[in-house]
């Protein structure tokens, strides 16, 4: 018997409505259906839910060839003791998915939740912060990379001009190279160029180019509903770059929006110190549920075990 209902293509704005009154708890499962009806990113392959319609737990499954890894699939659990729900709806998905899977979503305390239900392969599932690890089957603790929520509104942005001697334009994908280069998690995925270029260039993004017209800082819209991606070269950090990117990038979204989230790690003092210069302020509604991310590991041989 599955553990979850699929639902149809027509009963998708429904579904979006409710977790739009759910937010900001649910920012990981909304922003990227509101994108996906907007055809900003691909049609999901899936959609299922735990019960219609009055769901608990949400899964949103990309439209992925066999051979991608990890295949990212959006989560979202309404409370946390739903967590073994949204779990067994994983186990089944991954029935029929060969790959890992890299989930954006649920609850931050959802391993120690399957654990306590006495489900002998939860240490398979492992929290992380950024993007997941390769490294599971319990080697990556909870409390590491946590990530809290930060918003900012029109009200309380605070513009941070571009220094002179320097042009801002977008992302293309002649960039990629280079951007993909400084992220590290980049290796993760086995589609990272393709997937990471179609997000920066459907979505906000900004690029500070220095005098020759090369990209020397950027930043771009995340397809799970934060900024994301901002980085500046070691060479010209120091000149408030940093600050520029967020602050045209958080701006230009906020034409959109009425917030823009961030996630920022818990450790990096920097990062937090500047996005509160900017206006943001730390989101308590719900911090333990916006911005987490799990890495499932699929056994290479056999069923999974969890399945059985």
């Amino acid at each position: 018997m599955e553990a979850y209902v699929v639902l149809r293509e027509e009963e998708y704005p429904t579904l979006l409505e409710e977790l739009k009154k759910q937010l900001p708890a649910s920012l990981m499962v909304y922003y990227p259906l509101m994108l996906s009806q907007e055809n900003l990113l691909p049609k999901f392959k899936t959609i299922c839910v735990d019960k219609w319609p009055e769901f608990t737990c949400v899964l949103e499954v990309e439209n992925l060839a066999d051979d991608v890894s990890p295949h990212r699939v959006n989560a979202y659990c309404r409370r946390e003791e739903c967590s073994v729900n949204l779990y067994s709806m994983i186990c089944q998905l991954l029935q029929k998915t060969p790959s890992d899977i890299l989930i954006y979503g649920g609850p931050r305390r959802m391993k120690e939740i399957i654990s306590k239900s006495n489900d002998s392969n939860s240490s398979r599932i492992s929290a992380s912060g950024c993007c997941g690890s390769k490294s599971v089957r319990g080697t990556v603790p909870t409390d590491l990379l946590i990530h809290n929520a930060y918003r900012v509104s029109k009200d309380t942005l605070k513009k941070s001009e571009v220094p002179v001697h320097f042009s801002v334009t977008t992302i293309k994908k002649e960039h990629m190279d280079l951007i993909l280069s400084k992220w590290p998690q980049s290796k993760i995925f086995s589609d990272a160029k393709e997937f990471f270029t179609h997000t920066a260039t459907s979505l906000e993004s900004v690029c500070i180019l220095n005098e020759s017209g090369e990209p020397v800082a950027w930043g771009f819209e995340q397809h799970y509903g934060a900024i994301g991606m901002i980085y500046v070269l070691k060479e010209y950090r120091r000149k408030k770059l940093g600050s520029a990117v967020v602050s045209i990038l958080s701006e230009k979204i906020l034409r959109k929006h009425d917030f823009v989230y961030a996630a920022i790690e818990t450790e990096n003092t920097e990062s937090i110190l500047l996005h509160k210069k900017l206006g943001y302020e730390k989101c308590d509604i719900y911090p333990e549920c916006i911005f987490n991310w799990f890495f499932y590991e699929k056994e290479k041989k056999g069923t999974t075990k969890c399945c059985q």
